[in-house]
């Protein structure tokens, strides 16, 4: 039988004997990766600002975008001095000599507007009777037979308004007007069966002369 003594010397090397270091390559590992993720996390950053550009980018676009669309609208111009002269092109379609029209109390001379509410219509002539146009520049005029131009009479005539508004073609009447003054009050309505705008002040131009483009 094995001695007191003997047991303690075989139990010692077993004691003594040093667990696998397993962890230490473990964390060398890791620390090998260190660099790896780095260099990740490093090829990251310029995708990162990459994607912020471009959404800036974007952002500048639709601010461009929606102020150019806000530019479309009218803004209210300065108006211009009863007897000068002014360049407008105007874009047309045949059926506005009958759809277009506008509703006001007073007129200014021998001109009125085609109601003088907007249930009470004015059977004047139509070299007299005021109709509203806006020109390409968003600038809008009540003006007196402009469809009893010659130029425009003869656009008229070589597409009468007997079909669809959308298969008219559009045309530009090139004119220069005279500014009369302005009429306050004044409703506009695009279709006969339109609606009417609320009431403004508006210019009243009549034609110099016109041409037709288109």
């Amino acid at each position: 039988m094995e001695s007191e003594k003997d047991k303690q010397e075989n139990a010692q090397p077993q004691a003594a004997a040093p667990k696998p270091a397993e962890a230490a390559p473990e964390a060398s590992a890791a620390e090998a990766g260190a660099p790896e993720a780095s260099a990740a996390g490093e090829g990251t950053m310029p995708i990162s600002v990459s994607r912020r550009r471009v959404f800036i980018g974007l952002g500048v676009a639709a601010v461009v975008i929606i102020g150019a669309a806000l530019a479309m609208q009218r803004t209210p111009q300065e108006p211009n001095r009863p007897g000068s002269t002014v360049a407008a092109d105007i874009t047309l379609i045949t059926s506005d000599r009958a759809d277009v029209d506008c509703a006001a109390a007073t007129g200014i001379g021998e001109y009125r507007c085609g109601f003088s509410d907007e249930n009470m219509p004015w059977n004047g002539d139509e070299a007299k009777k005021l109709k509203p146009f806006y020109t390409a520049d968003r600038h809008l005029y009540l003006i007196p037979g402009l469809f009893t131009n010659p130029a425009l009479q003869d656009r008229y005539k070589a597409e009468p308004p007997d079909k669809p508004r959308d298969l008219l073609k559009r045309f530009t009447a090139k004119c220069n007007l005279k500014i009369a003054g302005k009429v306050g009050g004044t409703r506009v309505r695009w279709l006969t069966s339109g609606t009417w705008s609320n009431p403004e002040e508006v210019e009243v131009a009549t034609i110099v002369d016109c041409k037709v483009d288109g």
